[in-house]
């Protein structure tokens, strides 16, 4: 935003009361605050709720209007207070916004941006998209002490959509189930032991919590602040992490957990994956569009390959030469020639708008695509056609082409099930309810077992892929767990 939008935005403020003091004078940083909102919410918020605040129906609520309403709302610990602990704490549950259901699983933002981020983005998001002029009174900008003020509750995102039922009442309820009708709690039959389930150390990425835990050892390795992604090298020797909230790349020792270098590749570190060979680690840098290229014997940065718009995740071809990259904003893939360290191409995904992880058949001639809202698709590399879209669960999720398997398994943030697709007949075989906001999901390297992080109950469920039941579900030491690495399954 320029200086001079900026400036013709505080005088309309100023003339239709917007921002006020005590006094009635536009407040001096208000300006400020919304400008740096903006820059918040494109970074962290606009790929759930969209650029123009829309959302997307029926996985991610719209915040144009919706969230004036919300503000306004009296109930409760009303509508102000409401939304900081949105922001602060997350939320859990089914709810309805304008005749549209979400049964969402947003994660929480305390700890993750600061105070004085969390006042920005919201005083931009309650005066962008149509949202000031239904403000039902004049409106007093967010501060950072504010936020400050509802930090330190230790609340979960199940609890805090128990405030909203106070705060709007029936009006913003899902007239379908409850949150947790929606994902009951799943009973998992131990048939078999820990030990058998969980041969190989599983590493997951816990994001709230600036974790990543070692199953089933539970060792905690800190200092990974929005640990996001992960991956291991071919030997199991590192951990490639990215983080979510800084924009860094960490490398990690998997004997204990020593950050051996922290790269910083853009203002958003989304996938990550180390090459075949071990030379190489790619990381996903939305905002810049480009994917980084780090030396796995130097450590170091050695290349930013500008992919296309919004890359999201990647994977490797089979040898190794090629990797294909989901390009989030574009309904393509980026194929990046792994010698040259250059894009070569972009394969169109059509009925795949938004590809968002990805993985590759065993044979590498075909290529798993989930999207963004509730998708998988299946590409053929020989024509490059997609030859089938699945529905599956609402919101963003996790693939896993399973080892030694016919399976291909995908979760969904949005929802509570894991769904397994038939890769032979191109059919859904089951739909496993696993807990609330399953996300990232990888098989055992003999494709027995499937790890699934449960974002909002803070468990890892493990599915026995042979009687497609759960039979154990490890508690996490931290909250949002959003990945999982295992050996022998890059």
């Amino acid at each position: 935003m320029t200086n001079q939008c900026v400036s013709l935005m505080s005088k309309v403020m100023l003339s239709i009361g917007i921002f006020s003091g005590a006094s009635g004078v536009l407040a001096d940083s208000a300006d400020d605050s919304i400008s740096r909102g903006k820059q918040v919410y494109s970074q962290q918020c606009a790929a759930c709720h969209q650029q123009k605040g829309q959302g997307i129906p029926g996985s991610f609520p719209p915040q144009k209007e919706h969230t004036a309403d919300l503000f306004n709302a009296n109930g409760g610990i009303g509508g102000r207070d409401y939304l900081a602990h949105v922001l602060q704490y997350g939320l859990t549950g089914s709810i309805e916004v304008e005749g549209t259901s979400y049964n969402g699983n947003m994660p929480a933002w305390g700890g993750s941006l600061s105070n004085q981020q969390i006042a920005d983005v919201l005083n931009y998001v309650l005066t962008a998209f149509g949202n000031r002029e239904r403000l039902s009174r004049a409106f007093q900008p967010y501060t950072a002490d504010e936020i400050d003020s509802v930090s330190g509750k230790d609340l979960s995102g199940k609890q805090v959509y128990q405030l909203r039922q106070a705060v709007v009442g029936n009006q913003g309820r899902s007239s379908g189930p409850t949150a947790s009708q929606e994902a009951p709690a799943v009973s998992a039959t131990a048939t078999v032991s820990l030990d058998q389930a969980m041969p190989q150390p599983v590493y997951a990425a816990v994001q709230k919590s600036g974790v990543v835990e070692r199953l089933p050892s539970k060792s905690t390795w800190p200092g990974v602040k929005g640990a996001h992604y992960d991956a291991l090298s071919p030997d199991g020797r590192r951990l490639i992490v990215s983080g979510f909230k800084t924009g860094n790349v960490y490398i990690m020792d998997t004997d204990n957990g020593d950050i051996q270098a922290s790269i910083a590749i853009g203002e958003v570190a989304q996938g990550v994956k180390v090459s075949p060979d071990g030379r190489y680690g790619l990381a996903v840098a939305p905002t810049q569009g480009i994917v980084a290229v780090i030396d796995m014997k130097s450590l170091s940065l050695v290349k930013k390959i500008p992919v296309g718009k919004t890359p999201h995740n990647l994977i490797f071809s089979k040898d190794g030469s090629l990797a294909y990259v989901t390009l989030q904003g574009e309904g393509a893939l980026a194929v990046v020639n792994m010698t040259k360290l250059s894009k070569q191409r972009t394969i169109p995904t059509p009925g795949l708008d938004s590809p968002h992880n990805i993985d590759i058949s065993e044979d590498g001639r075909r290529l798993w695509i989930r999207d963004f809202i509730g998708h998988v698709g299946v590409l053929d590399l020989d024509s490059e056609k997609v030859l089938k879209v699945f529905k599956v669960g609402a919101g963003h999720g996790g693939i896993d082409v399973i080892p030694n398997s016919r399976y291909v398994a995908t979760g969904a943030i949005s929802a509570s099930r894991v769904t397994v697709i038939d890769a032979d007949s191109l059919t859904v075989v089951a739909n496993l309810e696993v807990g609330t906001g399953p996300h990232g999901v990888r098989a055992s390297a003999d494709g027995r077992y499937l790890y699934t992080s449960v974002t909002a109950d803070n468990l890892i469920a493990i599915i026995d892929l042979k009687s497609l039941q759960v039979v154990h579900q490890v508690p996490v030491d931290g909250k949002f767990p959003f990945w999982v690495a295992v050996p022998g399954n890059p």
